[in-house]
């Protein structure tokens, strides 16, 4: 009987093994899942690197990233590809592990919050507009809405218009049921570039035969109200450019894309062997380009469209260009550019990145560039048109563009060429860490976060008055720092020197010379308690309310009494002043 008892005690306790085994397994295998994101292998996808790619452009080019999102996955990046050493120097065939944008636990609350709130507005607009017994005067059908992003100089009634094709009669219908798609949509008169808005599909909206007073009083009101104020914006955005204004500002353009332009004298153009033409270049401008195209500028509509056809035809690269008395200066600037064989002018739809390090991001409006292959690393010329003085770009940025192939011209349509004065900084010059060795870099590190440091001390660790006999070590750096004393050694160390070094009140911080930059500064600010973060960071002109420009950069931000920004590349002084000034933000670099 004791025996049978044993058996079973035995087979009981081999069963609680094997049962508590897999459960520990599975608790540990939960302990590893990241509590607030997680990227299932689903969520991850192989890049190959091209010559010239930028991590922070790899990144932006994420389905789903914002700007927010890129410091967090500039350091998620940078653990799943621990085989390439410098994320910041990226060669063109290297293979990138990138995640998907990470589904973060908040984003779905939200996304479920917003779909219910999409279903209740959706059931109030129905409410809104359903027919009331027999005296609606519209209906819906079950055609589903649409989204439309707002561009650069949409008006709402433009996008009735253009986009619903619905008649002049029916606009306050279709504006009406825009209105209660887009409750949040407090003025329709004041709608922003890349807002998004929900439209009607085309048949959202059908006349019935019945209307009644009221309705018709509210269609009207609603008329009233949407064309008006529209109309006054148009008349405001009307603003004359006198004619000489406008043709300085031709001139500028043109001479910038390495043109000429010519107001005096005669152009002879010989006909046959008997006769010329004679042009009258105080009356008919000249424009010559580099590429051999010249263009006689027709601004009072003088000449002829015979004359215009005589001379495309019998003297080759020659154009005569005609203007239309309502043509503004951007107009009379495409007409010209999009003559020749060389240059095109076309509208900007998308920011441009200027530049590597940093690269940054500018918004223009028109851009003349080269449209012959051979001619690519030719200058660019952007566009940006002014309405205010305080969207002017800073001189700065302007500079920096040119340096790298783009220049750009502010225009204002009342008073032709504007453009803010040079900056002038007094700038320190930019601490530098060499990376000669660790001992080195750590002491540059330590002095220029302002710490009281010291290279190659002596560290007494026993005498001969108390202990019998001496024994000191040399350290790299000594730093003190809040009564603490921080040992940096970059040698080989004895767990017994070590534990008498700090039985004596040091900290020890042990970098080698074989470490990476960012490893050394890691361990230095780590060993110090000092805070700091590592990945990609963005300065946006607009969030200081300036033009819209961004630069990033990848790098740690140290924080101490200042911002301090590590880099391993030569800024541009400029952008570096622009960043003191404008965001506190101080650079130094390994």
């Amino acid at each position: 009987m004791i025996k049978r008892y044993a058996l079973a005690l035995i087979l009981i306790a081999i069963s609680v093994v094997m049962v508590c085994q897999p459960a520990d397994a599975k608790e540990n295998q939960a302990q590893t899942i990241p509590n607030e994101t997680s990227v299932s292998k689903k969520n991850l996808y192989t890049y190959t690197v091209k010559k010239g790619d930028l991590l922070s452009v790899i990144i932006r080019h994420i389905p789903g990233i914002t700007e927010k999102d890129i410091s967090n996955n500039y350091k998620l990046i940078k653990e799943l590809n621990p085989h390439i050493p410098n994320l910041n120097k990226l060669e063109a065939g290297q293979s990138l592990i990138l995640p998907g944008k990470p589904i973060m636990e908040e984003d779905l609350k939200t996304e479920t919050k917003i779909k219910t709130e999409e279903k209740d507005k959706e059931l109030k607009v129905k409410k809104a507009i359903s027919p009331r017994a027999k005296k609606s005067s519209y209906k819906t059908t079950s055609n589903k809405v649409r989204y439309y992003k707002i561009k650069k100089g949409d008006g709402l009634m433009g996008i009735i218009r253009r986009e619903l094709k619905v008649a002049e009669a029916d606009i306050p219908k279709a504006l009406k049921l825009i209105k209660a798609l887009n409750p949040r949509l407090k003025n329709v008169n004041r709608i922003h570039p890349g807002k998004v808005i929900k439209l009607p599909g085309s048949t959202a909206l059908a006349k019935t035969t019945i209307k009644t007073k009221a309705d018709e009083q509210q269609v009207a009101k609603l008329s009233e109200i949407s064309t008006q104020p529209e109309k006054t914006d148009e008349t405001k955005e009307k603003k004359v450019m006198p004619p000489e204004i406008g043709f300085a500002v031709l001139k500028h353009v043109i001479t910038q894309m390495n043109g000429s332009v010519t107001t005096t004298g005669n152009y002879y153009l010989p006909f046959s062997k008997t006769g010329q033409v004679t042009i009258d270049c105080s009356k008919i401008p000249l424009i010559e380009f580099d590429d051999n195209t010249i263009i006689f500028l027709d601004l009072e509509n003088r000449a002829t469209n015979n004359l215009k056809k005589i001379i495309s035809d019998n003297w080759a690269n020659h154009y005569l260009v005609k203007t239309d008395k309502n043509d503004d200066v951007i107009a009379i600037l495409k007409k010209v550019i999009n003559s020749t064989k060389s240059y095109s002018m076309i509208k900007s739809e998308n920011p441009l990145i200027i530049g590597a390090y940093p690269p940054v991001k500018v918004t223009v409006d028109w851009v003349i560039f080269s449209a012959l292959p051979q001619k690519t690393n030719s200058l660019k010329q952007g566009l940006r048109l002014i309405n205010e003085n305080n969207l002017m770009l800073p001189k700065s940025i302007k500079n920096y563009s040119q340096k790298n192939g783009l220049i750009i011209t502010e225009i204002s349509p009342e008073t032709g060429l504007v453009g803010k004065p040079d900056e002038v900084y007094s700038l320190p010059p930019v601490p530098v860490f060499p990376t000669t060795s660790a001992r080195d870099f750590s002491y540059a590190l330590a002095a220029t976060l302002g710490l009281n440091a010291e290279k190659d001390v002596d560290i007494q660790m026993f005498d001969t008055v108390t202990d019998g006999f001496n024994l000191s070590i040399k350290a790299d750096v000594l730093i003190k720092n809040e009564n603490k004393k921080y040992i940096i050694y970059s040698q080989s160390l004895s767990p017994q020197f070590v534990n008498a070094l700090k039985q004596a009140g040091n900290e020890i911080i042990l970098v080698r010379d074989n470490d990476s930059p960012e490893n050394i500064m890691e361990k230095i600010l780590r060993g110090l308690d000092i805070h700091f973060t590592s990945g990609n960071f963005t300065f946006s002109g607009v969030e200081k309310k300036q033009a819209p420009y961004v630069l990033n950069f990848n790098g740690a931000k140290i924080k101490t009494d200042k911002d301090l920004y590590v880099i391993d590349f030569d800024f541009d002084q400029e952008l570096r002043g622009l960043l003191q000034e404008v965001w506190s933000a101080n650079i130094a670099r390994y």
